[in-house]
């Protein structure tokens, strides 16, 4: 009886198939083969797309190179490359008005917080708190004042203790907004049960009330619990306005928290068994239900795709989205018009050799181009 590979077997073979053309047509002088043909990118010209954005529709880049919320150097760089391999280029061609804001100068804010701590002011499970609060504090003033001016805020990390920021002023602004977080991790953690302390692992927990009741109690983070602009309160994430896509690596208590709290989510199990279309049904159907018309958010953890396609980053898991599964997801969102900002973090360059942190910043550019409007046809 003939036996056919597995699709992630299949995936294996066709990107060292790819890797041999694309060396062999190098040497050769070029060719139309696997990695080597021009790829076209045309605007979006469904009006349908993008509605919550004001016309013109303008993609506000904000560069937002976090490093302290881990522990590997590298990620501060993922704006840097990801604008170097042509992103910008490539969104003005996806008939976007490109924003390019400088990129916050984490290191200034960064050191004049650490500066400012004493003893005390140093908690012991959450790891440079007063370095990621005082970063995420200036990136939520940022994005919220876009999101208010009808913009669409594109933030570029960075590891994905950037969450934080990037959900407190996307909830202060649009308190509504749904949340589809694809990554490998649930990142549910706060410090009173992280078994790392490391804040990466920690933007959505700090987002719930049902898992820290007031945010003051960890030095840096002080301002989480500022009433927003509008009167509407502190910035909190309902545990039903939020869907994971891709899980497969999750701590025990945030299993726990996953199931106490309803959480939905959809792990590597689930886009095996059901597929990634069906997934994505059933994952925008849970966050649009009540309200067809709310503003959706995409946190995309580049880590969510198997190592095999995106190698260059701080926890890769092994069992991953497929290339064209990753890219699925992000096409399917912008589908529903509703897609109103999002971020891609964890590209971490100096965790992989040349060809796959090379690798893994394409990936992450054409994910970026996906969540712009780019689509087959």
């Amino acid at each position: 009886m003939l036996r056919y590979p597995s699709r992630r077997a299949q995936s294996y073979l066709v990107r060292q198939i790819g890797k041999r053309a694309a060396s062999s047509e190098t040497r050769a002088g070029g060719g139309a083969g696997i990695g080597n043909v021009h790829h076209q990118l045309f605007p979006t010209d469904d009006n349908r797309l993008f509605r919550h954005v004001a016309q013109p529709r303008t993609v506000s880049v904000i560069g937002a190179p976090m490093t302290y919320g881990q522990p590997f150097v590298g990620t501060d760089r993922g704006p840097e490359l990801l604008r170097e391999s042509g992103l910008l280029k490539d969104l003005s061609s996806l008939g976007w008005r490109v924003e390019d804001i400088p990129d916050l100068d984490f290191d200034a804010i960064c050191a004049e917080a650490a500066k400012n701590s004493s003893a005390c002011s140093v908690s012991p499970n959450a790891k440079h708190s007063l370095q990621v609060g005082a970063g995420c504090s200036a990136l939520a003033d940022l994005v919220e004042s876009k999101l208010r001016l009808g913009r669409f805020p594109l933030i570029l990390g960075g590891d994905h203790s950037i969450g934080i920021g990037s959900l407190a002023g996307i909830l202060r602004a649009k308190p509504q907004t749904g949340v589809i977080w694809v990554d490998a991790h649930a990142d549910l953690n706060v410090p009173s049960i992280s078994e790392s302390g490391n804040m990466h692992g920690m933007p959505l927990g700090l987002m719930m009330k049902e898992l820290i009741e007031d945010r003051r109690i960890i030095p840096g983070l002080e301002w989480l619990e500022d009433e927003s602009k509008d009167g509407s309160g502190p910035p909190r994430l309902p545990p039903d306005s939020l869907v994971y896509v891709g899980l497969r690596d999750i701590d025990q208590a945030e299993r726990r928290f996953i199931k106490q709290l309803g959480i939905k989510a959809f792990t590597m199990y689930d886009i095996d068994h059901l597929g990634i279309g069906r997934v994505m049904d059933l994952a925008l159907e849970h966050l649009m239900k009540n309200n067809p018309d709310r503003p959706l958010h995409l946190s995309y953890d580049i880590d969510a795709v198997d190592p095999v396609h995106a190698p260059a980053t701080g926890t890769a898991v092994r069992g991953g989205l497929t290339w064209r599964e990753a890219h699925f997801v992000a096409e399917y969102v912008v589908k529903t018009g509703s897609l109103a900002s999002a971020e891609i973090v964890e590209v971490n360059h100096t965790l992989s050799d040349g060809d796959g942190a090379d690798e893994t910043v394409k990936l992450g550019h054409n994910l970026v181009n996906a969540l712009c409007g780019e689509s087959i046809l």
